[in-house]
């Protein structure tokens, strides 16, 4: 099953509404009740107006995580604005300076299950918050953002997350091209995919050349985490970018030539070790291929989700689909 995620420009007052209704929408497609989608509405309206009043615009992302029964809901509120000066003052319960119904982000803290805000003077602001069904829920280690190309309604990545206490299955997927072509070749390999997620990373991405076959293809890389060895394994084929990123070094990981589903090289995989507070970034070419952490002091030990947003919003080509997926290796043991 694809995850839902929505992208709303926010411009003006208007958006605000569109942004609150969308955040709704959203929540009662998983299965949250009245009473948790009205926190839902409160938080999207809060966050969407703190960018239209205070950055003159940005973005509300609405990412669902999770599966069947556990589905997890995030919302995003992004900007290139001044920033925020005073963080602690601005995340008070009941501190705001624009009248809305949440009267400040420390409401939207006390709402939803977790929370982060990542602000720098003069670049601008990252907020986030997740909401599970019933509040309190468990802890996800993963965080994802994946927004087509502006004029599509459909992407063309796709990704697949399977975290465990002993192993761990993240993948992501870039059809060819954008729009319904790229979507349906990506489709095709998340279900190959979760088929196949208990084999080999090569074994992985081999069945999924052949379940691509009949589409236009697509760029596919696979990481697999061994949590007791402390080791993780990597197979790719075509332009997913990756690295490890520990301590204040990156590595960049391996990929080979080739598209799935057309053309496929002799493939292999390749293993690192990671480190306690490793992080995994996974991304499709709609970002930079300079995409990473060096420059964000203080990021590195944040939420993988307000990672993930940070890399999207500063990072994301804008002329293709963008999809970046960040896992945090040490947290997905208890």
């Amino acid at each position: 099953m694809r995850h839902i995620h929505r992208s709303i420009a926010l411009t003006d007052r208007s958006s605000v509404g569109e942004a609150r209704r969308a955040a709704v929408n959203v929540a009662l497609t998983l299965g949250f009740d009245e009473g948790r989608r009205n926190d839902i509405g409160i938080a999207a309206t809060e966050a969407a107006n703190n960018v239209v009043l205070h950055a003159k615009g940005g973005e509300l992302l609405i990412c669902s995580h999770g599966r069947e029964g556990s589905f997890l809901l995030d919302l995003m509120a992004i900007d290139n604005g001044p920033g925020i000066l005073n963080v602690s003052r601005a995340m008070e319960d009941g501190f705001s300076t624009t009248g809305t119904p949440g009267q400040g982000l420390g409401a939207i803290d006390r709402l939803s299950d977790h929370s982060s805000l990542y602000s720098i003077p003069e670049k601008g602001t990252i907020y986030w918050c997740r909401f599970s069904r019933s509040k309190g829920a468990l802890t996800y280690p993963v965080g994802v953002v994946t927004v087509p190309i502006k004029g599509e309604t459909v992407s063309g990545d796709g990704y697949f997350t399977l975290p465990g206490e002993s192993r761990s299955l993240y993948m992501v997927v870039d059809g060819l091209g954008h729009g319904l072509g790229a979507s349906e070749a990506a489709d095709e390999a998340l279900s190959a995919v979760e088929a196949s997620s208990q084999e080999t990373a090569i074994e992985i991405v081999s069945r999924t050349h052949d379940a691509l076959k009949k589409t236009r293809g697509a760029a596919m890389s696979v990481a697999i985490i061994d949590h007791d060895r402390k080791i993780l394994t990597y197979a790719g084929v075509g332009n997913i970018g990756a690295t490890l990123s520990s301590g204040g070094t990156n590595r960049s990981l391996i990929s080979q030539n080739g598209t799935l589903g057309a053309v496929m090289p002799r493939l292999q995989s390749y293993t690192y070790p990671i480190e306690r507070n490793t992080l995994l970034i996974m991304f499709s070419d709609g970002l930079a291929s300079k995409t990473g952490l060096s420059a964000y002091t203080g990021l590195q030990l944040r939420n993988p989700a307000l990672i993930a947003g940070v890399l999207y919003r500063d990072f994301s080509r804008k002329r293709d689909d963008a999809t970046v997926l960040v896992a945090r290796m040490e947290e997905e043991r208890g």
